[in-house]
């Protein structure tokens, strides 16, 4: 029959002592770990705050001005201030013949797509950043009663589509105060026009010249 070993003495007397305590009994205090001289934790939370502040108005979906730092061969990075740098597609800086039109140094008005992608940088768009700036542009027009001027791209199903910087659509009853039988005759022409419906969620603008 196998023996069990007995607690020692000192062993089993602090043991016992320990059961015996009562509940709630406060053990030994703990000194606080050293601090680091001149440590000062008001300061700490200060700056804190302040580099919170500096990052906390970037949300994706939210327009900012940026600076252009370098062209690469593919793409452009671009500084908005963020705790990273921003980079976007080299094709949107190609204008209608093909040539690149940004350079270091350039501001430019961007779109935030994601504040970080995977390898850290700030996805960032030229082009959606311009719609953007036009939707407003057009809402404004739109409550202001405003004159728009648009390009025809091309007649559609009940009217023309409308270049006014988005796609916009002018049906062939808002076209003229007469009847317009040709609408193809108006392809290329550009139109001076007043903005009567806009839904920005559906991507819809509906204009008359009326």
């Amino acid at each position: 029959r196998t023996q069990v070993p007995l607690m020692p003495e000192t062993e089993k007397t602090h043991k016992t002592a320990a059961l015996k305590a009562p509940r709630g009994a406060s053990e030994a205090p703990i000194e606080d770990e050293p601090t680091e001289p001149g440590f000062d934790p008001e300061e700490y939370e200060r700056l804190l705050d302040m580099y919170d502040v500096s990052f906390r108005n970037f949300a994706e979906g939210e327009v900012v001005r940026g600076m252009v730092l370098r062209v690469s061969e593919s793409e452009v990075i671009v500084d908005v201030g963020y705790k990273s740098e921003g980079v976007i597609a080299l094709e949107e800086f190609r204008d209608e013949t093909g040539q690149i039109v940004v350079k270091a140094g350039d501001s430019v008005d961007v779109l935030i797509e994601k504040t970080e992608d995977r390898e850290g940088y700030v996805v960032l768009s030229k082009e959606k950043a311009e719609k953007m700036k036009v939707w407003d542009d057009v809402e404004r027009a739109y409550q202001e009663r405003r004159v728009v001027v648009g390009r025809v791209i091309e007649r559609v199903k009940g009217g023309l589509a409308v270049d006014i910087g988005v796609r916009a659509f002018l049906p062939g009853s808002q076209v003229d105060v007469r009847p317009v039988r040709n609408l193809d005759a108006l392809k290329g022409q550009e139109l001076r026009m007043r903005v009567i419906k806009v839904n920005k969620k559906r991507g819809n603008i509906v204009l008359s010249r009326k």
